[in-house]
């Protein structure tokens, strides 16, 4: 029997309007945060035809849904929308929400997806001074991600002074990876590995979407192992790695000119020893997310010698691995610069001998400027600092395994493989304790 009309629920639409020029994993990971976090029953990517702020000088309107297509097809709550490219004209959220509501003629509540940049009002496309705004805030409710990693209570500060719209706030954070930056890089000739879907590149690429008669040739070829002069090495716990862990290694490499970077999961971190007996599904992880990067290695070497997996043993066997004239370069975060922290650089296990044999290359953590973290590696003048400003993602490792937990999406947050290995192999799912409660497998 069919439930009664008055009884039905509506159907929750998210509408994510934009250039999309092209899209990413940061409009990825937001929309599909959002979807979960309101309950949506699907988004709408909108790939606006003529956008009033960018009227001139963008990629044609047909190739941009085309990426939009290629990136969401394989998400059963997402739908590439042609509603705005099917009229004419500048194409004005109101005519976009008013085109949705004729369309759900009435069966759908309609949540418009955007960043909190136009809730500022020094902006110069502040929300309330959009063409058609008082219509538009009739017709739907704004859903606000802080842009940048901005603040989540300044959105919320911004969203109180434009009473006249039905707003919430998200803390889902837009990350840095733009589309302006995706741009750069590929008129730049080097790679877009990691800041948007791998179909999407391919498409940039056969079709060779913002590049210019000046763009060099990106270069896919490594150097063969003989010839490797240096090397990048990114030990971690990985527990799962991300994409967040692979776009911060391939934008080291390309700033940096290393030959390889190995990705080396902890056997036994000295700073998390619970990870001891995961070692084995942690490696095939890393090893499933890193295969198709000629320049990216995955490495047993922490695991197979049995010991802590400090920093400088790890060193000695890649030196030894590549030969006495290698350049090693470390990857590590910010927060082991800090002298409050337990396990801050100068007290690892063999400094002095490790500070002549690498240099650090340095991501601020999150909520650091560079200019701060710059400031400390000052204060270790034995050792060289690179501090790097790299894009990064919204992504860790502890938040996956808490949605997995959670039975919720991880999509766009690492790639599908490494999902496939999580599930496969049932990492991070709450299972019962012998008394009956709940626990968290940690695997």
């Amino acid at each position: 029997m069919e439930t009664p009309m008055a009884t039905r629920r509506k159907k929750r639409i998210g509408i994510f309007g934009g250039t999309f020029s092209p899209i990413h994993y940061g409009h990825l990971i937001c929309a599909e945060k959002t979807r979960q976090d309101f309950n949506l029953d699907s988004v709408e990517f909108v790939v606006s035809a003529t956008p009033p702020n960018k009227p001139f000088g963008v990629l044609d309107a047909e190739d941009r849904f085309d990426m939009v297509v290629a990136a969401t097809e394989d998400n059963p709550h997402f739908n590439a929308s042609r509603i705005d490219m099917d009229h004419a004209g500048s194409g004005y959220s109101l005519l976009t929400i008013e085109a949705m509501k004729a369309k759900w003629a009435g069966k759908a509540e309609l949540f418009y997806l955007s960043s909190a940049e136009y809730l500022d009002p020094q902006h110069r496309w502040y929300l309330p001074n959009w063409i058609g705004g008082k219509e538009l805030f009739k017709l739907c409710t704004f859903l606000i991600f802080p842009r940048d990693n901005g603040d989540v209570e300044q959105a919320k500060a911004w969203a109180k002074l434009i009473p006249q719209a039905r707003i919430e706030v998200l803390d889902a954070p837009s990350p840095p990876v733009s589309s302006t930056l995706i741009r750069d890089l590929t008129a730049a000739g080097k790679s877009i590995w990691y800041t948007t879907a791998w179909p999407v590149q391919q498409i940039i690429f056969k079709k060779g979407h913002f590049r210019t008669p000046e763009s060099p040739i990106e270069a896919h070829k490594p150097v063969p192992p003989e010839r490797i002069k240096r090397v990048a090495i990114y030990g971690g716990q990985f527990d799962p790695i991300h994409y967040g862990n692979l776009l911060f290694a391939e934008w080291v490499r390309q700033q940096y000119g290393q030959d390889r970077v190995l990705f080396v999961p902890s056997g036994d971190p000295p700073n998390n020893p619970g990870l001891t007996h995961s070692a084995e599904a942690r490696y095939r992880m890393v090893v499933a997310a890193t295969a198709e990067n000629a320049f990216f290695d995955a490495s047993r070497l922490d695991i197979n010698r049995k010991t802590k997996s400090y920093a400088l043993l790890t060193a000695e066997d890649v030196q030894r691995k590549y030969g006495q004239h290698v350049e090693l370069d470390l990857l590590i975060s910010s927060e082991y610069l800090e002298p409050a922290n337990e396990h801050y650089l100068p007290r690892w296990m063999g400094a002095e001998t490790l500070f002549k044999m690498v240099r650090f290359i340095v991501k601020p953590k999150e909520g650091a400027t560079t200019e701060a973290v710059t400031a400390l590696a000052k204060q270790i003048p034995e050792a060289r600092f690179e501090v790097v400003s790299a894009p990064t993602l919204p992504v860790t490792s502890s938040e996956i395994r808490t949605l997995v937990s959670e039975g919720k999406s991880i999509r766009y947050m690492t790639p599908q493989v490494v999902h496939q290995t999580i599930e496969k192999a049932a990492l991070y799912r709450k299972v019962k304790s012998k008394r009956g409660t709940a626990s968290s497998r940690k695997t």
